[in-house]
């Protein structure tokens, strides 16, 4: 590929007035100047077009995934294979994930080999593929640059960013029917819940034989199910319901309402591995999916996988998406739809939830914050008056703040002392 320069267009302009000189006045000067420039632009064209002869150029990674905000180390390698000198020339990595690509200047003598350190700043959640190298030649006169792109392919991943959610409300943690379910097992859990009388047809490596020598008599253990209570995040990416310019009306691709919902998503699921809790994900969109209730760090990377790749579409809205998710839910369940639709509307395939005593919580982007004319106070004010906690993340807040209480704390407040109190009498 080849570039112009100001520089060659000029020496171009004047190869053409010489010509037109020598030709019109038949000088020796202007045929002598006229050969001075055709040397000037062979040896140059010739120069630059050599110096990407020969070239290897590698690029390596120290690993396939990170952050964003983080950055993925890595290291490329230029290799010159002949025995010609290279010099000025500049190497640059494809974007990918980085807001712009960084390069770097080069010379190589003759079967020399160079390698360094690079740092690619991630700025983009998503599946990226890498390894596409640029390097760009030019002559010792500044007269041309030729281009040439070398392949190396490997593809990473870069998960949301997450922000920590030290005061989380209690709600979030204080699921349904938070005990354990004790049940007989056949097989041996990790779990004891309790201990009981030997009888005919237990198996003797359940005996507790501390205890069976402490009371006299043959104690058994019962194992444990695990928590029956999961959590369940609902995130919506229904493109009509996000917002995607500034205050400017310039789209943004990393500063939108698609983006701090997502970001939102990945900080509760990450906050809730850390508490222990088993969480599941459902993502209505693009390239979205069900992970089912779990917890432990794998299944924090599979929330985390299925966040980096799930993108806003015109998917199913947010009603018929709450609809179809009835057959997954049951009264073990808590429920927080995150979504950035401001259409009241939606409340009521949500409270269809609340009727299977499923816990529901409502987690909304602020649309006006990303300078929509559209705003979440409608959806607050009716799920206020249905007792549904709603918590409200906006532009260049803090989550951990957002998440701390509900904005409808006061009315929530009041139904519960009302409950309470009639549960007293």
């Amino acid at each position: 590929m080849f570039t112009a320069k100001k520089r060659t267009i000029g020496l171009l302009v004047l190869f053409l007035v010489v010509v037109f000189y020598a030709i019109g006045t038949g000088f020796p000067f202007f045929y002598r100047l006229l050969y001075v420039v055709l040397f000037l632009i062979a040896v140059g064209a010739v120069w630059a077009w050599l110096s990407l002869r020969g070239l290897e150029v590698r690029v390596s990674r120290t690993g396939d995934r990170g952050q964003v905000g983080g950055y993925l180390e890595g290291q490329v390698t230029v290799t010159n294979r002949t025995w010609l000198p290279k010099s000025w020339l500049e190497v640059t990595e494809a974007a990918g994930a980085a807001p712009e690509p960084g390069g770097r200047g080069l010379s190589l003598d003759r079967r020399q080999v160079r390698s360094w350190r690079i740092e690619t700043y991630l700025a983009r959640r998503g599946l990226f593929q890498g390894g596409e190298v640029r390097v760009v030649s030019q002559d010792p006169f500044g007269l041309f640059r030729f281009g040439r792109y070398f392949s190396d392919p490997h593809t990473y991943i870069v998960y949301p960013a997450t922000e920590p959610l030290l005061n989380l409300d209690s709600r979030f943690a204080g699921l349904p029917a938070d005990s354990r379910l004790t049940r007989y097992f056949d097989q041996v859990t990790t779990d004891v819940a309790s201990l009981r009388a030997w009888r005919p047809g237990d198996a003797y490596r359940r005996i507790h034989w501390p205890y069976t020598a402490r009371m006299n008599s043959p104690m058994v253990k019962e194992f444990d199910a695990g928590l029956a209570a999961q959590f369940w995040l609902l995130l919506d990416l229904h493109r009509p319901s996000h917002h995607y310019g500034d205050e400017s009306g310039a789209a943004n691709p990393v500063d939108n309402t698609e983006e701090l919902a997502v970001t939102l998503a990945a900080s509760l699921a990450q906050r809730l591995m850390e508490l222990g809790l088993p969480a599941g994900l459902a993502v209505n969109g693009e390239n979205g999916g069900l992970l089912r209730p779990d917890n432990g760090p794998d299944h924090l990377n599979r929330m985390m996988e299925t966040l980096a790749g799930a993108q806003a579409a015109n998917a199913a809205p947010l009603p018929e998406f709450l609809y179809g998710m009835r057959p997954h839910l049951n009264h073990f369940h808590s429920v927080t739809v995150i979504t950035a639709n401001t259409d009241p509307a939606w409340i009521a395939a949500l409270l269809d939830l609340k009727r299977l005593n499923v816990t529901v919580a409502a987690a909304l982007v602020d649309p006006a914050s990303f300078g929509s004319r559209r705003t979440v106070g409608p959806v607050v004010d009716t799920a206020a008056a249905e007792l549904v906690a709603v918590y409200v993340a906006g532009r260049g807040g803090l989550l951990d703040d957002a998440l701390a209480r509900p904005v409808n704390r006061e009315s929530l407040e009041g139904a519960e002392a009302s409950v309470s109190g009639a549960e007293r009498l």
